[in-house]
């Protein structure tokens, strides 16, 4: 089992150590199991399904448990607990992240900062961008990934294309 252990005792935005001192040290990365598709699937609906409303009119799941391809998916823990998921996806010149869900009653605890740390460590480590998308309808996603230093760099009626 892969586990991925943030410090953030060295990072390179100053406002982070101190903003998540404490945060990182409980969070950890482990890449998800057939058993962890329901809370993905969970997870995906409780954070899409309303943007997704709001967009298209309906909300159509992606998957089921048996078909969901896990690929790039890592389970979020916090203090032991299972709380969220994210899944990446490296491309030639960007890594993207294609899914960052936390469990509604474990968000505004800095977790999805300390997830997205990580994964733009990972993308510097190689000399990339870190990318991601969010639906033009889910503003609160927009603002959290701006206030943590995204730029958005693409628009179109249904998407927001952000990147470091």
């Amino acid at each position: 089992m892969q586990v991925t252990v943030l410090s953030l005792k060295k990072d390179t935005r100053s406002d982070v150590p101190q903003r998540l001192s404490g945060i990182g040290d409980q969070t950890r990365l482990r890449l998800a199991t057939r058993k962890d598709a329901p809370f993905i699937l969970l997870l995906e609906e409780d954070g899409m399904r309303s943007y997704a409303e709001a967009l298209w009119g309906k909300w159509v799941p992606s998957f089921n448990p048996e078909s969901l391809l896990l690929e790039g998916h890592e389970m979020i823990e916090w203090g032991g607990e299972l709380v969220g998921c994210v899944a990446c996806e490296w491309q030639a010149d960007h890594l993207r992240i294609k899914k960052l869900y936390v469990s509604p009653q474990y968000r505004r605890r800095g977790i999805g900062a300390c997830v997205l740390v990580i994964k733009l460590r990972q993308a510097e480590c190689r000399g990339l961008t870190l990318r991601l998308t969010v639906l033009s309808t889910n503003n609160d996603a927009r603002r959290f990934y701006e206030r943590e230093g995204m730029s958005v760099v693409d628009r179109t009626e249904e998407r927001i294309t952000l990147q470091f």
